[in-house]
């Protein structure tokens, strides 16, 4: 991961590649109930090896809410700027909610939120 000065983010923010990405929008999905289950880190170690699940989580706990939001939202034109992707992405939210086999009310809150966001 390349630094990259990113305005939405008061430090230099990592340019992260789309599994990188995806990872960072799993964990933070993941963290929608404060707890990352065993089985919600093996769906983000699907995505990318310990180490850089380890980076993104340090990145992840050391921001605000709304830094986490802004960074997402700083790689809709990369990441997501179709429909198709934007589904595709939320796919995987969905997927990463049901990996504990319990959708709760937080996660469809935030769900619904990122669904409004993207």
């Amino acid at each position: 991961m390349e630094d990259q000065t990113n305005s939405h983010h008061k430090a230099p923010h990592p340019k992260w590649n789309d599994k990188e990405f995806c990872a960072f929008l799993l964990l933070y999905s993941a963290m929608a109930d404060n707890v990352i289950t065993s089985e919600e880190r093996d769906m983000v170690l699907e995505t990318v090896d310990a180490e850089v699940y380890d980076q993104l989580l340090d990145e992840l706990n050391a921001n605000t809410e709304a830094e986490n939001k802004a960074i997402l939202m700083s790689y809709k034109g990369l990441y997501f700027p179709t429909l198709a992707r934007k589904k595709e992405l939320l796919y995987l939210v969905k997927k990463e909610f049901y990996a504990d086999h319990d959708f709760s009310a937080v996660e469809i809150e935030l769900y619904n939120t990122l669904k409004g966001m993207m």
